[in-house]
């Protein structure tokens, strides 16, 4: 019998109604759940909880935006488990269903589904002396205040670049149709193996995006700045960096696995949300 973690956001208006559809469904399937309504505050901020109900669930269920989506998918693969996830925001890039399309749900428990490995990113970062990791799905942004051009030192390969710029990006192919193609980046099929770096308004006429593959590994030292800078994880609180701190970018050992129900490819997706901006 498939045990199923149903992880929902239920700041978002639609998620109870569609979580109560979620439960009726497995629930008339077979399926063992747990409900788990305390990783999302009132506020819709993420809290981790890793628990031993969620460790012997065999796939999660999230139920919300895109945000919700990235973040169980996260929680999910540090426990190797796959994520499906079900539309109740805006967007949904990530999700492997629409909310009308929860007749597909018994395909789950059937294995009649497509399942897709996505790339992680690892944001090692030396703060003060101090040793930190991070893992993100979307990106990693460091920026300063607002209002603020910071300097940065990159190295790439052999070779080391000084930008000003407010910040930057590095996003996974999946993050590449977040921050990063808002600032310009290209959009980059999720199942690629590569990383995306992406200046936000760089005082230049000729920087742009840099993809590198898994091979290579982006590093940046922090040099003085005026006012303060801020690295964020995934859309998550920002942590202050200092002077003299440095950052490494890289692929992680871990991956995140996405189950989608239904035919539609990533261009399908793409295109019908995109035209679901424009209305």
């Amino acid at each position: 019998m498939l045990k199923v973690a149903v992880v929902p956001n239920l700041t978002k208006e639609a998620a109870q109604a569609c979580t109560n559809e979620v439960l009726d469904v497995l629930a008339g399937c077979g399926c063992e759940t747990v409900l788990k309504t305390d990783l999302f505050t009132s506020h819709g901020t993420y809290q981790e909880k890793v628990e031993d109900t969620l460790l012997s669930c065999d796939v999660f269920i999230a139920i919300g935006g895109d945000g919700t989506i990235i973040h169980t998918a996260k929680l999910a693969a540090s426990m190797g488990k796959p994520t499906l996830g079900v539309n109740a925001g805006k967007l949904g890039f990530t999700a492997g269903v629409e909310r009308h399309e929860l007749a597909l749900l018994p395909n789950l428990i059937h294995g009649d589904y497509q399942e897709e490995r996505r790339l992680m990113l690892s944001v090692e970062l030396s703060c003060q002396g101090h040793p930190y990791q991070f893992f993100a799905l979307n990106d990693a942004v460091v920026s300063g205040e607002p209002a603020k051009i910071m300097d940065y030192n990159m190295v790439l390969g052999r070779r080391s670049y000084r930008y000003r710029a407010d910040g930057f990006i590095v996003a996974t192919p999946t993050g590449s149709t977040a921050y990063s193609l808002s600032a310009g980046g290209p959009v980059i099929e999720p199942n690629m193996d590569c990383l995306v770096y992406t200046p936000i308004c760089p005082h230049s006429l000729f920087n742009r995006s840099v993809i590198f593959g898994t091979e290579s590994q982006l590093l940046v030292d922090i040099p003085e700045n005026i006012g303060k800078l801020y690295l964020s994880v995934d859309g998550e609180t920002p942590l202050e960096i200092f002077p003299g701190d440095s950052l490494r970018f890289s692929p992680a050992d871990r991956v995140a696995r996405f189950i989608r129900l239904g035919s539609q490819d990533f261009y399908d997706i793409l295109n019908q949300k995109i035209i679901e901006t424009r209305q």
